[in-house]
C-alpha cells in the first residue's frame, strides 16, 4: 500500500481536498501522469522544380537540433526521365550521412507520391549539418517538396 511519503501524492491530496483514512486507498488507485506538449520551433518547407539536390535547412552550430517529423512528396509528368530512380532526404547523424526517407520513382511515367513520418522519439541531428533532398532528371517536369519539423535546445544532458 502506498502512503503519502512523497511531495506529488501530498500535493494531489491537498489539491483534491482528500482527507481521512480512505485517502491512502484513493491514492493507491491514482497514477500521476505528466503530459508533455511536443516542442516545435523549426518548421521548414522547400519546393524545387529543377533537377539536382536542394538544401532545405542547416542545423545550428551552437544548439542541438532534434528532428520530430518530415514530409517528402513529388509530382512528375510522363516525360520526366528520373535518372536515379529515387527521391531522398538525407542529413548527418553521429558523423555519418544517413538517408532518412526515400520515395521510389519510375522513369517516363506520370507519378506522384508522398510520405509523412512523425517520430515517437525525436532524432538528434549533428550540429552545423544540412538536410538535402534529391531528384535528378534531364527531361520533363517534376516538382519535389520537403518539410522538416523539429526543435533546438541549448545543451543536452546525458541521462
Amino acid at each position: 500500500m502506498r502512503h503519502f511519503n512523497n511531495t506529488i501524492n501530498k500535493s494531489m491530496a491537498d489539491t483534491f481536498n482528500l482527507k481521512g483514512e480512505s485517502t491512502d486507498e484513493i491514492m493507491n488507485e491514482i497514477v500521476p501522469v505528466i503530459v508533455v506538449e511536443p516542442k516545435v520551433d523549426i518548421f521548414i518547407n522547400s519546393a524545387k522544380t529543377t533537377t539536382g539536390a536542394n538544401t532545405i535547412y542547416t542545423t545550428p552550430t551552437t544548439k542541438d537540433f532534434f528532428l520530430t517529423g518530415i514530409l517528402i512528396s513529388y509530382v512528375k509528368d510522363a516525360v520526366c526521365d528520373v535518372a536515379d530512380g529515387v527521391i531522398t532526404l538525407n542529413t548527418t547523424i553521429d558523423g555519418l550521412t544517413r538517408f532518412i526517407i526515400s520515395l521510389p520513382v519510375l522513369t517516363l511515367t506520370a507519378q506522384q507520391d508522398e510520405k509523412v513520418i512523425i517520430f515517437n522519439k525525436p532524432i538528434k541531428i549533428d550540429r552545423g549539418v544540412t538536410f538535402n533532398y534529391s531528384g535528378t532528371f534531364g527531361a520533363g517536369k517534376m516538382i519535389r517538396e520537403c518539410s522538416i519539423i523539429g526543435y533546438t535546445v541549448e545543451t543536452v544532458k546525458n541521462t
